[in-house]
């Protein structure tokens, strides 16, 4: 590669030049050319200091947005028990937000173009079913379940990462402390009382939640490039958003949940639950789609378990 950090500190993904096979160089470089450039060294760091910076602010964003979405869904389940009606209204309410910072002229966000809408339509479809079985799963078990296969992901993703991604593997170091979460989870399923009353029956909505959302965090990793040049995370936010919606409908219809909302008692307080979930579902697509892009899918995906520690709390 002919760029070194200088020319690449400050693109939109700061995770690409870490690829396996292409590696940012020095501004030493030969190759470099900031080479002639007395200050090209302090500028190298400092786009590093930002850079971590700026990480570390999206994953914090990120972590409080997420550790708390899962409490107040789990909450909303439990006062309207139509998990597909709850997550395409805060996929409507994402999708206006966007549209309405985009009319406004508020925020960069992206229009929706033919060759950035195809690979969001795969995308769209392991989503929808994640957020569906992430509902029905906290519909049929307690969050502590969730959390432990949750848990297990990163391992697959690693993998993942390496494969598709050209990340490296995880060093011995991280290797361990990632089958140390798998024998906590391990643990937990061998004693957790579902198990033993159902076996693997108590976890076949957690068992799809997990294989589906280990794929994409890989893919969403992908997609998030800079080859679709994307302007601002709230392009992304708005393609997987309303990309969501009438899929997302359609499985709450065949699933009859219109006859169940319509049953329901809505109090003042199960509104507002839904109203604060939209609330918080904004930040999260934003805040993910935002750390994404900073970090690399196995980061991404420890972050995504390691910010459950919120909602335990």
């Amino acid at each position: 590669p002919s760029e070194c950090r200088v020319c690449l500190v400050f693109s939109h993904n700061l995770s690409y030049p870490h690829r396996r096979h292409q590696r940012p160089l020095a501004p030493s470089s030969p190759h470099c050319r900031h080479r002639a450039q007395p200050a090209a060294s302090r500028f190298w760091m400092l786009g590093c200091a930002l850079e971590s910076r700026e990480a570390v602010f999206a994953a914090l964003s990120f972590s409080a947005a997420s550790g708390s979405l899962l409490i107040i869904n789990k909450l909303c389940i439990h006062a309207i028990p139509a998990p597909s009606f709850i997550a395409t209204i805060q996929f409507a309410v994402c999708t206006l937000f966007c549209l309405f910072l985009r009319t406004s002229g508020l925020a960069a966000v992206d229009g929706f173009e033919r060759e950035k809408v195809r690979p969001y339509l795969a995308y769209t479809g392991m989503f929808v079913c994640t957020i569906y079985c992430n509902m029905k799963a906290l519909q049929n078990s307690n969050v502590e379940t969730l959390i432990v296969f949750r848990a297990c992901c990163p391992i697959v993703v690693s993998l993942l990462d390496y494969l598709f991604l050209g990340r490296e593997l995880p060093s011995a170091r991280s290797f361990a402390s990632l089958l140390l979460l798998v024998a906590g989870a391990t643990s937990y399923v061998l004693t957790d009382a579902q198990w033993k009353l159902s076996g693997f029956r108590a976890y076949g909505w957690v068992g799809a939640y997990f294989c589906i959302l280990s794929v994409e965090m890989a893919y969403g990793k992908h997609i998030v490039g800079p080859h679709l040049g994307f302007t601002s995370p709230w392009g992304p936010t708005l393609y997987s958003n309303s990309l969501s919606l009438l899929p997302m409908a359609a499985i709450g219809l065949a699933a009859s949940e219109a006859e169940t909302v319509r049953t329901s008692q809505l109090s003042t307080g199960s509104v507002a639950l839904l109203a604060l979930s939209c609330v918080v579902g904004v930040a999260i697509s934003f805040t993910g789609w935002y750390c994404r892009s900073l970090v690399t899918a196995t980061c991404y995906t420890v972050l995504g378990v390691a910010n459950k520690m919120v909602t335990v709390l």
